[in-house]
């Protein structure tokens, strides 16, 4: 299975809202049984070259997931491929059956997790020992293309011997450019599937900092490389210690560290986890989470207790909730108004989407913002000014300039009744420049 852009992308998850979620970044598969952490789950029946097999534990692991409260999940084994075979490793299974299953209580697992993203993670020709680096993807690359980018980073060489992980034919820069060609070859008009790279185990000696990486970080280019992995009992400041190069280099890159679980088995998923603010499940979003840390992204844990250890933060952010009404997208169709209009002899469509935490819309002047905001408050049927040429000034924008020619408006707002009223489903109060420049006079108002 292949998912594709058209005719369906249900891949695109539609869990209420956006905002905090609990993310685990870096969690093995059953195709890592070689390992000698991995541990089969109970009640599994064959191997991971077994398609019946690769079915069964996709559902069991997404089980666990939700089991975990992780809602963000980056599947990370170290070979994209069953065993030697051609077969797709577990890794794609489990993208399937987030995609299309329905949980035991008949809940679609899409609505419980909120992203999948799969990935890989390799050993690069680096160090004495290799170097690890995890990298993920939009589910949209296809699973086609995901074997394909695997066995470009792998360079030719079989990721098991004897069931010892193997190194890559490649350093990190060149399998780098050559995912970047890869990507401008492979995708197709209208597509924009994409990766992110990040450094698991930062301090082992696989790792992007180990003793014997110097060389590493004088010829590799890491900044590639968005968001750095903390040891289980580490944090920041701890691991910045001693390293002012690398604070600096880090502040200098826009780059974050994060806690995940290197979870071998389904009972260490969500160990070690990161809160992390996504506006949409992409790729994107979590590359832009990782560049804007300061504000969307959060370490889970805080030092607790006589013997150092680390223990989960008390106020961790809160997950949205369906029940909160909110405005996810605003689409107008048609029409001759601002927004809407004929294009090439066809209606027009555009389309605002939001999110939950919303503060302003941000326009230079003539942009459309008193328009958008005045069409919707018409549209919605909310209370308009008391003073008249106040009131008169947002019914002939809403009128004339947002719903000229009767477009089709629809309001997408998640967790809503979609038969109720557009004031039911989304009870919005607007207030005009002049009513907030009038409200500010009045101190019953102001408190």
């Amino acid at each position: 299975m292949t998912f594709q852009r058209q005719p369906t992308d249900k891949w695109r998850n539609e869990v209420s809202g956006a905002g905090w979620f609990k993310a685990d970044l870096h969690v093995h598969t059953i195709d890592d049984h070689c390992g000698s952490r991995a541990k089969m789950p109970s009640g599994l029946s064959g191997g991971p070259t077994d398609p019946a097999a690769r079915a069964q534990y996709a559902r069991l692991f997404l089980q666990a997931v939700v089991r975990s409260g992780v809602q963000v999940v980056g599947l990370t084994p170290h070979s994209a491929r069953a065993g030697d075979g051609p077969e797709t490793s577990a890794t794609w299974s489990i993208v399937e059956e987030w995609n299309e299953g329905l949980d035991d209580d008949k809940v679609p697992f899409r609505n419980k997790i909120y992203a999948v993203f799969p990935g890989f993670e390799p050993s690069f020709k680096q160090g004495k020992e290799g170097l690890h680096l995890l990298l993920l993807f939009d589910p949209e690359i296809g699973r086609e293309r995901y074997l394909k980018a695997f066995d470009l980073v792998m360079g030719g060489i079989s990721p098991w011997r004897d069931g010892e992980l193997q190194i890559s034919g490649k350093r990190a820069d060149e399998a780098f450019e050559g995912l970047k060609e890869f990507g401008e070859r492979e995708c197709l008009a209208g597509e924009d599937w994409n990766s992110l790279v990040l450094a698991p185990h930062i301090d082992a000696s696989k790792g992007l900092l180990g003793a014997q990486k110097a060389q590493i970080l004088k010829r590799f280019e890491h900044g590639a490389v968005a968001g750095l992995e903390l040891g289980d009992e580490k944090l920041p400041e701890e691991t910045l210690r001693s390293r002012p190069w690398l604070r600096d280099g880090m502040e200098a890159r826009r780059q974050a560290f994060f806690h995940a679980s290197d979870a071998y088995r389904l009972d260490e998923i969500g160990r070690r986890h990161t809160w992390i603010k996504l506006a949409n499940p992409r790729i994107e979003a979590l590359r832009q989470a990782f560049i804007a840390s300061d504000s969307r992204m959060r370490i889970a844990f805080e030092k607790g207790g006589n013997a150092g250890k680390l223990r989960p933060i008390s106020d961790p952010p809160e997950f949205p909730s369906g029940k909160r009404p909110w405005l996810k997208e605003v689409a107008i169709l048609g029409g001759t108004s601002f927004f809407g209009g004929q294009e090439q002899g066809a209606p027009r469509e555009t389309r605002f989407r939001l999110n939950p935490d919303l503060t302003c819309i941000i326009g230079g002047s003539m942009t459309g913002k008193s328009a958008l905001l005045d069409g919707l408050r018409l549209h919605t049927g909310a209370a308009l000014p008391a003073d008249e040429s106040v009131r008169r000034q947002v019914e002939i924008r809403g009128r004339e300039v947002f719903a000229a020619g009767s477009p089709q408006i629809t309001l997408d707002c998640p967790g809503q009744d979609p038969t109720a009223t557009p004031l039911e489903r989304w009870p919005a109060r607007f207030f005009a420049q002049n009513e907030l420049q009038r409200l500010s006079q009045e101190g019953a108002a102001i408190e």
